[in-house]
């Protein structure tokens, strides 16, 4: 019942952080300086990029010209402010153009508008947008596997558990260990371990959808990520992932995988709970003797057979 009052409520207003900002950099749909150019009037808009940015207006309300303020000057002004500062600074714009004589581009008025005009940019410094981009994948991705870190994948899991309180979209969670990894790095080396590791990320890129996640939360264990996805279809994704080890990776080497699984929902709604149920899965796994993926917190019609069988996690 108290779950139903706070889903009728909606849960509180999240407060983006800046590592949400630059991420968002990265994302799909995101705001480059050229579009936020074109918004501005430097160009002229295709029919894509106009419902691309109605579409965006749309869903972040006020927040949209925080977005446009940051993509030019990479500086966070809060909704509240942004809409009123944005205009200002088009019509900056403008007069600069007519008293000049030629286009002055949106991403100057801007900087000339903020650095001298108001105090409300100090240090302004010019940067590619491509540079940017670097900074923040490097920051966010294992330099080993070229996956997401283990600091990213908390973040982005707590993304899609908010949508999941939102919206009611499920996401599940898969950890995956190497089995008896400590014995390859023993009986090979630890640079074949890192071979190995780097070949693992490859296979779980390959066996993952567009939409999953791939992280490496740290040492040999790994995190795939799956929104919108519930244990059955996680579960499906485990066993692709080990058919694909099954088949041996790049240069022969044969591994397996214990692979635990769970998903969101009424006691999972925390990127830590959700972690927690998820690794206990694994572990049962490698306690029942490893190659096998067993599901946390899931429904008995769930519960699919294989000839290394997933198991449904005692209560």
């Amino acid at each position: 019942m108290e779950m139903t009052r706070n889903r009728e409520i909606g849960p509180p207003a999240y407060q983006e952080t800046e590592n949400d900002r630059l991420g968002g950099l990265l994302a799909h749909d995101a705001l480059s300086l050229d579009l936020v150019s074109a918004y501005g009037g430097d160009r002229r808009l295709t029919e894509m990029e106009k419902d691309l940015l109605d579409d965006l207006k749309k869903s972040r309300g006020d927040a949209f010209y925080s977005d446009l303020l940051y993509a030019v000057t990479h500086q966070y002004f809060p909704p509240n402010a942004a809409p009123d500062l944005w205009k200002q600074i088009l019509r900056h714009k403008y007069e600069m153009s007519n008293a000049m004589k030629r286009n002055i581009r949106i991403a100057v008025a801007s900087l000339d508008y903020l650095s001298n005009l108001t105090t409300e940019l100090h240090s302004a410094t010019v940067i590619s947008e491509t540079h940017i981009a670097d900074i923040v994948r490097l920051s966010q991705c294992d330099g080993l596997t070229g996956l997401f870190n283990h600091a990213c994948c908390f973040q982005k899991l707590d993304l899609e558990l908010r949508r999941y309180e939102r919206y009611g979209t499920v996401v599940s969670l898969m950890m995956i260990d190497i089995d008896d990894f400590k014995q390859i790095n023993d009986r090979f080396g630890h640079l074949e371990g890192d071979k190995i590791l780097a070949l693992m990320g490859r296979t779980l890129l390959e066996a993952a959808r567009d939409s999953d996640i791939c992280c490496r939360y740290g040492g040999e264990e790994f995190a795939i990520i799956l929104p919108s996805t519930g244990a059955q279809e996680a579960f499906a994704l485990g066993e692709r992932v080990r058919a694909l080890l099954a088949r041996g990776l790049p240069g022969g080497r044969l591994i397996t995988v214990s692979i635990g699984v769970a998903s969101s929902g009424k006691n999972a709604l925390t990127s830590q709970i959700l972690v927690e149920q998820s690794d206990a899965a694994l572990y049962q796994a490698k306690k029942n003797g490893k190659n096998r993926i067993v599901v946390a917190n899931i429904d008995e019609e769930d519960t699919r057979s294989t000839n290394a069988p997933a198991e449904r996690m005692a209560s």
